[in-house]
């Protein structure tokens, strides 16, 4: 769950620019990933997202997920960049 929220956020971050608004970022894979402590019902977590490199459709961002100031979990994702539609050119 903490992997995906992650994804989120980068997704969310990666929407914000306005050349972006009309496309679908799509999880590609994840490296790195590693996972500190454990996170309990009730914790609040911290979740920071940088994109470390964005081209035209592909991109990476680094993520990492704080309870109470510690790092839970720290990894880096990649993503694709598609068009909205299904017919429209990338």
């Amino acid at each position: 769950m903490l992997t995906e929220a992650v994804a989120q956020v980068g997704a969310i971050l990666i929407l914000v620019k306005p050349e972006n608004r009309e496309k679908i970022p799509y999880f590609m894979g994840i490296q790195r990933v590693r996972y500190r402590r454990p996170v309990h019902p009730g914790d609040i977590v911290e979740i920071e997202a940088i994109v470390q490199r964005l081209r035209s459709r592909m991109g990476v961002l680094r993520g990492i997920a704080r309870v109470e100031g510690k790092s839970v979990l720290e990894g880096t994702m990649t993503f694709a960049l598609g068009p909205r539609h299904p017919g429209d050119a990338a």
